[in-house]
């Protein structure tokens, strides 16, 4: 079974993790918020009328989409410190479930035990940020 550096790695590289933060920031656009019944009554003083702002507001507070950004942004951050080569070789293994280790060493003329090894080296570091 796969770790969560693992799931994480696998949702960035796949673009899941870029359609779960839309998903999740077109969730919270379309919400309307429990419906207002009080009917009657006076009028409103002192409420304000800035929709934009609201939302802005609401997206930024939302903690499911701030976990989702960070990961998305220290995952582009510590990716790109590594060798292209390395990035490389862990993009192809992501991207793709039916990606195997063999494949890999034969896309980019290494050994399996090379690849593993620099997929290893890139958990480690990573799963001290995530």
């Amino acid at each position: 079974m796969a770790d969560r550096i693992d799931s994480i790695l696998r949702d960035y590289f796949s673009g899941r993790l870029e359609l779960k933060i839309k998903q999740r920031e077109y969730e919270i656009r379309n919400d309307r918020g429990p419906t207002d019944e009080n009917i009657g009554g006076g009028k409103a003083l002192n409420k304000h009328n800035r929709p934009v702002e609201d939302m802005r507001i609401r997206i930024d507070e939302d903690g499911y989409y701030k976990k989702l950004m960070k990961q998305k942004e220290d995952i582009e951050r510590w990716i790109a410190t590594f060798e292209p080569e390395k990035q490389k070789v862990v993009r192809y293994y992501y991207a793709s479930k039916a990606v195997t280790w063999t494949k890999v060493a034969q896309q980019f003329h290494i050994s399996e035990s090379t690849a593993k090894s620099w997929r290893v080296e890139i958990k480690h570091i990573l799963a001290t940020v995530l």
